[in-house]
């Protein structure tokens, strides 16, 4: 079997296409990228819960380690054209397991962080440049190799897996931190993706349907025909790329919106959990309200997902903007209100279906207007914006708590932003051809 990102390399298995029954691979292909988001986003996300006795030990200040998280953020933006520009060559069996080695090894080393730079370096480094490798874009890329017909599902359901991560793995983290301490925490979860996620993409990963014998959908010949080709391997550099797209609007548009997405997504998450310890809560309850908060995420993709397959994927992404925006608000109004706990309920039901479905969304946004168009390298491109948008939202809350003494002036700019790309998903993006 060749590893070749080459549609046309598998070639010599056309005589086993058109195979219909049993299962489609695509939907193993969706659950291997289903499993590998849920542990490496968890590695990105459980910043959150480590910056409590990071903070408690070392006294380092919130802006400190925010810029941790930013130089996390950046390299994953710096580096994920480039991981799309490979993926698109060589296939994702050749990129993304080195993506779990380095996140797994990185979060592995945590066991000796002493000084701050230890968390820039094993943090901030090796896990920006392992999520750009086996995250968000590569994920996202090799979907419409696999589904034509079902996109915004099987991106939804690939996706959610952040979800899972979030309803599972951060409870789990903020229990393996109270009863081992921080550092065996970081020794177990970056052993975990070693010894499980990695095995699992090296043994199940494929390039393209052609690979198992079969089309995209798992259709016959004669449906597959009908059916946009797959994307071939880009011979394009990404700067030969970005000169081509940068005259439409859409790629604008999109922009835009991601960068509102990668400063929403890296501001609360990061955040939320001494959010909550600020407002005299349990560290238990904070990480519970953020698995919590994961659990509806996965309804939202799926559920959005679905929706924008039906109903256009630009209006699902204006619902779950202003869903989002609305959740961040009520975060805010926790701490003032008596009921603090229902309006903590609200705002992960509020919030996660929101933001589950911005993700799905943008996403399948992408895939329509560039599915066909060196995809990897392009939504690696605007993954950028994400990454400014990750790179200017933590250290931007966290000094502006340590200026302020409130979340209450970042968080409220998040919003503002919220409101700005609903208006340019509405006005500007465009699904006419």
């Amino acid at each position: 079997m060749s590893d070749s990102g080459d549609p046309g390399s598998a070639s010599g298995h056309s005589s086993r296409r058109g195979r219909t029954g049993g299962l489609y691979y695509g939907w193993v292909i969706v659950g291997v990228s289903f499993i590998a988001m849920a542990f490496h986003m968890a590695a990105t996300f459980s910043f959150s819960l480590f910056q409590v006795p990071l903070i408690q030990e070392f006294g380092w200040s919130r802006g400190a380690l925010g810029g941790a998280f930013a130089v996390c953020m950046s390299l994953y933006a710096i580096c994920s054209p480039k991981a799309g520009s490979i993926l698109e060559r060589k296939g994702p069996r050749a990129l993304i397991p080195w993506g779990s080695v380095l996140i797994g090894v990185g979060l592995a080393l945590g066991f000796f962080i002493s000084s701050l730079w230890h968390v820039y370096v094993f943090i901030g480094v090796m896990i920006g440049v392992g999520i750009a490798m086996s995250g968000f874009v590569t994920h996202s890329a090799i979907m419409p190799r696999w589904f034509f017909r079902n996109r915004g599902l099987a991106m939804g359901i690939a996706l959610s897996g952040i979800g899972i991560g979030s309803l599972i793995l951060m409870p789990t983290i903020e229990r393996l931190i109270a009863l081992f301490g921080w550092r065996y925490a970081y020794l177990i979860f970056g052993a975990s993706i070693l010894l499980l996620i990695l095995p699992l993409k090296l043994l199940l990963l494929r390039n393209h349907p052609a690979d198992v014998g079969q089309n995209i959908d798992g259709a016959s010949d004669e449906e597959a025909a009908g059916f946009p080709k797959p994307p071939a391997s880009s011979s394009q550099k990404v700067g030969e790329v970005f000169r081509h797209v940068m005259r439409e609007k859409n790629f604008w548009a999109l922009m835009i919106l991601v960068f509102v997405i990668g400063l929403n997504n890296n501001s609360i998450w990061s955040q939320l959990q001494i959010f909550f310890v600020d407002a005299k809560f349990s560290t238990a309850f904070g990480a519970f309200v953020f698995g919590l908060t994961g659990a509806i995420r996965i309804l939202g993709s799926v559920v959005m997902g679905w929706a924008g397959d039906h109903m256009s994927h630009k209006r699902a992404q204006a619902i779950a903007l202003f869903l989002s925006g609305l959740g961040v608000l009520i975060l805010l109004s926790v701490p003032h209100m008596g009921n603090g706990v229902v309006l903590a309920f609200l705002f992960a039901a509020t919030y996660g279906f929101g933001v589950g479905g911005m993700s799905t969304s943008y996403a399948a946004m992408c895939a329509d207007a560039y599915g066909g168009r060196s995809f990897g390298v392009i939504i690696g491109i605007l993954e950028i914006c994400f990454g400014l948008g990750g790179f200017i939202g933590p250290p931007m809350a966290g000094f502006m708590f340590d200026y302020t003494g409130s979340y209450v002036l970042p968080f409220c700019i998040v919003v503002i932003f919220q409101v700005v790309a609903l208006l340019v998903c509405h006005f500007v993006y465009s699904t006419e051809k």
